[in-house]
C-alpha cells in the first residue's frame, strides 16, 4: 500500500531537482533504501518514464554542449552586447566587419566570446555587404571551436534565442547526424511570390517524429521523414513537380528556397563536419542571390541536404517555433504581459511554450539602444514565465504527495490492523490445532512452549513488517515536507526581489 505513496514522493523529488526547486542541501539527498517498496516505486518510475519516451531516443543537452555563431558589424555592437542576457553560460562566436580592437576582445572573454572577423563583400552579390560572413560564420565557429560542442544556434545578431525551450528540443535530435533545424522558411515556386513562414517550403520531417496523434489534414504536403533530410530524398518524394530532373534547387530570381536568417536556424556538429568551410567559401563566393540566409541555404542543398522541420509546427499553422508572427515583437512580448497577469489562455500558453526565437528587427527601432533595452526586457519576461510554470508544475506534484501520502497512511494502518487480526485468529485456533497435531505425545509445558515460540515468531514478523512500513511512510512524510519546504523558500526568494 505504501509503494503508491513513495512513489509520487520520488516524482516529487525527481521534478524538484529538475527544476532546481530544492536547496543544496536535499538534492544531495536520495530516498532511503527503507524496502521492497521503495524499489517497487523505483522501478515504476524508470518504467514510466522510458514509456513516455518510447519511439524517440533521448539526447541530454546542456548550455555547454551549445554554441552561438553571430555576424556582426561595428554599427551594430550595441545589439550584439544585449543578447549576452540570453547567452549566459554559452559560448558565442562573434564574426565582425573589421577587426575587434583588443578591449572589446578582452571584454568578450568574460561573457565566453571569441571575435573573429570577415570583411564585407565587394563587389555586392546580395543586398547587403555583410552577407558571405553571415552565410560562413557557422563555418567559421566550427573552424575555431572544433567538435567541442553538439548544436550551433545560427541567427541574426538581433535574433534573441529563449534556451529552456532550446535545450528542451533538442533532446530530441541525434548531434552526430547532418541536421540544418528550422520551421521558419522563405519559399515561391514562381517568381515574385516568395513569403515566410511559407508553410509550403520543401523540407523533412525528423525521421522518428510520430506524427499519427495530429491532425493530418492540417498539414500543408506529404513531407518526407529523413535523418538526416536530404536534397535527394526530397527529391524522389516530391508530389507536387516543384523540382527538375537534376534536383537543382530553386534560386532567386525565377524562385526562392531559404531559411529565415532572423529566424534562425539550429545546426549539429554532425552537419558541420559534413559540409566543410572550404567547400562553404567556395559555393557561396560563386553565388547572386538575396541575402546570406539565402546563400548558406543554397550552398546546403548542392552539398547534399536540406532544412529538417522540427514536426510540431507542420501540424500546427497557428504555431511557429521560430520567429512566431512573423517578426511580431510586440505581440509576442503582450503574450508573456498577458501570462504574467495570469490571463494567458491555452492557445496563448501554447505558443508561449514552444516558442524558440524571436526576431526583433532592430532595424525598425528609432536608435538601437531602444532595440538593446527591449531584448533585454523580453528575456527578463520571458524568465519570469518560465520560472512561474516551474513552480506551478512543482506546487501540483507536491499536492499529489500530500493527498497521497495521507491516503496510504490509512491504508497503512488498516493493513496492519489485519495482519494482526489475521495472527490473532491463527493464536487462537490453527496454532492450537497445528500444534496438538504435531506434537503427539509431548507433554503440556512443552505443548505451551510450542505455542508461545510460534507466537513470538509471528510477532516478530509482524514488527519487522511495520518497521518496513512505517519507514517508507517516513521517506514520504519527509520527501513531501522538502518539496513544500523548497517552495516557500523559492517564493519567498522571489518576494524578496520583487521588493527590492
Amino acid at each position: 500500500m505504501i509503494t503508491k505513496a513513495v512513489l509520487y514522493a520520488t516524482i516529487a523529488l525527481s521534478t524538484a531537482l529538475l527544476l532546481d526547486v530544492l536547496p543544496a542541501s536535499a538534492q544531495a539527498q536520495s530516498l532511503p533504501a527503507s524496502g521492497a517498496a521503495t524499489q517497487s516505486a523505483q522501478a515504476k518510475l524508470a518504467a514510466a518514464t522510458a514509456a513516455q519516451n518510447a519511439g524517440r531516443k533521448k539526447y541530454p543537452v546542456t548550455r555547454e554542449d551549445i554554441v552561438v555563431a553571430m555576424p556582426v558589424d561595428q554599427a551594430h555592437l550595441t545589439v550584439a552586447h544585449a543578447s549576452r542576457v540570453w547567452r549566459k553560460g554559452v559560448r558565442t562566436f562573434v564574426a565582425g566587419n573589421t577587426p575587434a580592437p583588443d578591449v572589446l576582445v578582452q571584454e568578450g572573454k568574460l561573457h565566453n566570446e571569441t571575435w573573429s572577423y570577415y570583411p564585407d563583400d565587394s563587389p555586392l552579390r546580395s543586398l547587403y555587404g555583410g552577407d558571405t560572413r553571415a552565410a560562413l560564420v557557422p563555418y567559421l565557429a566550427h573552424d575555431s571551436f572544433g567538435d567541442s560542442y553538439k548544436w550551433l544556434l545560427y541567427g541574426d545578431d538581433d535574433t534573441v534565442w529563449f534556451m529552456e525551450s532550446v535545450m528542451k528540443l533538442l533532446q530530441d535530435f541525434d548531434p552526430d547526424l547532418p541536421y540544418f533545424i528550422t520551421d521558419h522558411m522563405w519559399w515561391a515556386s514562381t517568381p515574385g511570390r516568395a513569403s515566410h513562414p511559407n508553410p509550403e517550403a520543401p523540407r523533412c520531417l525528423p525521421c522518428d517524429f510520430d506524427d499519427s496523434k495530429f491532425d493530418h489534414s492540417l498539414k500543408p504536403f506529404n513531407a518526407p521523414k529523413g535523418c538526416p533530410c536530404t536534397a535527394q530524398l526530397i527529391c524522389e518524394t516530391d508530389e507536387r513537380g516543384i523540382f527538375n530532373q537534376y534536383c537543382d534547387v530553386p534560386k532567386a530570381p525565377m524562385s526562392t528556397y531559404s531559411m529565415h536568417g532572423g529566424a534562425g536556424g539550429i545546426i549539429s556538429v554532425g552537419m558541420l563536419r559534413a559540409v566543410s568551410l572550404d567547400y562553404m567559401e567556395k559555393c557561396v563566393k560563386s553565388l547572386y542571390s538575396t541575402g546570406g540566409d539565402a546563400f548558406i541555404s543554397i550552398c546546403t542543398w548542392q552539398a547534399g541536404y536540406a532544412m529538417t522541420d522540427p514536426g510540431y509546427s507542420f501540424f500546427h499553422p497557428d504555431v511557429n517555433m521560430f520567429d512566431p508572427g512573423p517578426e511580431d515583437r510586440m505581440g509576442n512580448m503582450m503574450k508573456l504581459v498577458r501570462a504574467l497577469d495570469h490571463r494567458c489562455d491555452d492557445v496563448c500558453q501554447h505558443q508561449l511554450t514552444n516558442m524558440l526565437t524571436l526576431h526583433v528587427r532592430s532595424r525598425v527601432f528609432p536608435q538601437l539602444e531602444d532595440a538593446a533595452q527591449f531584448i533585454k526586457a523580453i528575456i527578463g519576461m520571458y524568465d519570469v514565465f518560465m520560472e512561474n510554470k516551474r513552480i506551478k508544475a512543482a506546487q501540483a506534484v507536491a499536492n499529489l504527495v500530500e493527498a497521497d501520502s495521507t491516503a496510504a497512511a490509512a491504508a497503512v494502518a488498516a493493513e496492519a490492523a489485519a495482519l494482526q487480526a489475521d495472527v490473532q485468529a491463527l493464536s487462537v485456533a490453527e496454532v492450537e490445532a497445528a500444534t496438538t497435531a504435531a506434537t503427539g505425545d509431548m507433554t503440556s509445558s512443552q505443548v505451551s512452549a510450542s505455542k508461545q515460540t510460534a507466537l513470538a515468531t509471528a510477532q516478530q514478523a509482524i514488527q519487522a513488517r511495520a518497521v518496513a512500513d512505517a519507514t517508507d511512510a517516513a521517506a514520504a512524510v519527509a520527501l513531501q515536507h522538502a518539496a513544500a519546504a523548497a517552495l516557500a523558500k523559492k517564493q519567498s526568494h522571489r518576494r524578496l526581489q520583487g521588493s527590492a
